[in-house]
């Protein structure tokens, strides 16, 4: 289950806390997000409808500027380009919620090989290292050090525990869901 902490934590990053914890925004991501049918959606479909999303929900929350004040007191406008990344990293929250069962990672990789997309990635290194071969593990490892800030590396590469399952998703690495 994708839970609306988890959107919130996955959206921070890119959008501050202004927006990630407008209840408006982050549920209208939640919805896209839950909205998800495999049997219906591929991912590539799905970004491309986050990316509509976000691109609507900041210009009716922002304005035609989509200029928004951070944290740290400096302001971020938010451009078409931005978009793309917007949506992959608000699909984390998704990917980390599949059960890690072969299915999963077969699709999940796909979409990595085709999309280059983070997310993705990263979801393949936390959830299905029992899937992935040593090289790929490698590779990942050379693209977070060589592309993610160095103080974000550690959470970035940081490996769900065999037992413990992702805060909030509902589920352990062998498909049986946790108590509630």
């Amino acid at each position: 289950m994708i839970t609306a902490q988890a959107v919130r934590d996955a959206l921070r990053g890119r959008f501050g806390s202004f927006l990630a914890d407008d209840p408006v925004f982050f549920d209208g991501v939640l919805r896209v997000l839950r909205a998800y049918s495999p049997a219906r959606d591929s991912f590539a479909s799905l970004s491309l409808r986050m990316e509509d999303y976000l691109f609507n929900a900041l210009y009716e929350r922002l304005g035609p500027g989509m200029t928004c004040r951070l944290e740290d007191g400096s302001f971020r406008r938010f451009l078409l380009s931005d978009l793309p990344a917007a949506a992959d990293e608000a699909l984390f929250p998704l990917f980390v919620s599949l059960k890690p069962y072969s299915v999963s990672y077969d699709h999940l990789h796909r979409y990595w090989m085709e999309s280059g997309s983070f997310s993705a990635m990263r979801a393949l290194y936390r959830n299905y290292q029992e899937f992935l071969p040593a090289q790929e593990r490698f590779l990942i490892e050379r693209i977070v050090r060589e592309n993610i800030p160095a103080p974000d590396q550690e959470a970035w590469l940081a490996v769900r525990s065999q037992t413990q399952p992702e805060s909030g998703s509902g589920s352990t690495l062998d498909g049986k869901d946790s108590p509630a």
